[in-house]
């Protein structure tokens, strides 16, 4: 490669990598200074509203750089997790995909389960917008008894307004390596070399995309885990109480020795042909020692 070429392309990386630190340090500031004004209790659909329309100052390619960024816009990952015991399952799961239709939601995964007999049971896993999350979950929690119930939110801000200013300074040393590229006169061993950087630049904007559509998708529409069982005429455990001790106490010793019992006569049903077997093969050569010790005892 040409000294004047190998010249113009380290100055644009490192001009376009201070740049990525000057951006980065931006948004970062941008991120926390958004989480800090926000309010504690603000519900998903609020967070979703806060602050669109500002601005996201970044320097890349030696001069100042601004990416128009909802820089105040709370990223947040809410996942949910509900245990429903039901009477009766394909009930609930007809009532369920309506709910998921009107809230304007997917499956994500289902299935369900014959289990014990006459027992069924049931998993889905649906994705639901974020404005409709909590009231998503207010309805499912009516379909039956709820046992769990369990809510997680993961702020993911900085990393998406990070990922976001990192993403323009690549763009910007692209276009200036394409620069270089359409202005070199160089030889074919200096073009390979520009082109081999230029892919390199592409590939890692190719991953921050990804990354970036990644986390929209996982901040627009929140994940459901819901679980069901069925099972009829079914009541709530209460407190349990001195009288409910004991009386689970007797009937919890009455199946422990009812299960030895048990367990005690399969051993000797399990046990009675290799007895039958060892005794066949066993008496004859102990009844044989025996006739010829009292013989010589004799």
């Amino acid at each position: 490669m040409s000294k004047r070429i190998r010249i113009r392309l380290v100055q644009v990386v490192v001009l376009t990598v201070f740049g990525v630190f000057i951006g980065c340090d931006s948004a970062r500031e941008a991120a926390r200074s958004s989480a800090d004004s926000a309010p504690a209790s603000a519900s998903p659909s609020r967070m979703l509203d806060q602050g669109r329309g500002g601005e996201l100052p970044q320097e890349g390619g030696g001069r100042l750089a601004k990416v128009t960024l909802a820089s105040t816009e709370r990223r947040i990952v809410y996942e949910a997790q509900m245990t429903l015991v039901v009477d009766d399952l394909p009930k609930t799961e007809k009532e369920l995909t309506s709910l998921v239709q009107e809230q304007g939601g997917y499956f994500a995964d289902a299935s369900v389960d014959r289990q014990q007999g006459e027992r069924l049971s049931g998993r889905w896993q649906v994705r639901i917008p974020v404005a409709q999350f909590e009231a998503f979950l207010e309805a499912v929690s009516k379909l039956g008894v709820p046992e769990v119930r369990r809510q997680t939110a993961q702020d993911v801000t900085e990393e998406f307004v990070d990922l976001k200013a990192r993403i323009a300074n690549k763009k910007r040393l692209e276009d200036r390596i394409v620069e270089l590229l359409e202005t070199n006169d160089g030889k074919i061993k200096d073009v390979i070399e520009v082109e081999r950087e230029l892919a390199r630049v592409r590939s890692e904007i190719e991953q921050m995309e990804g990354r970036l559509r990644y986390l929209t998708d996982r901040t627009e529409m929140t994940t459901v885990t819901i679980t069901a069982r069925e099972e009829r005429d079914y009541v709530p455990p209460a407190a349990p109480t001195f009288g409910s001790r004991i009386a689970d106490a007797w009937s919890g010793s009455l199946l422990a020795l009812r299960k030895f019992g048990e367990n005690f006569v399969v051993a000797i049903v399990y046990l009675g042909p290799w007895l039958v077997i060892g005794g066949v093969l066993l008496v004859p050569p102990v009844w044989l020692i025996y006739r010829r010790a009292n013989g010589k005892a004799r």
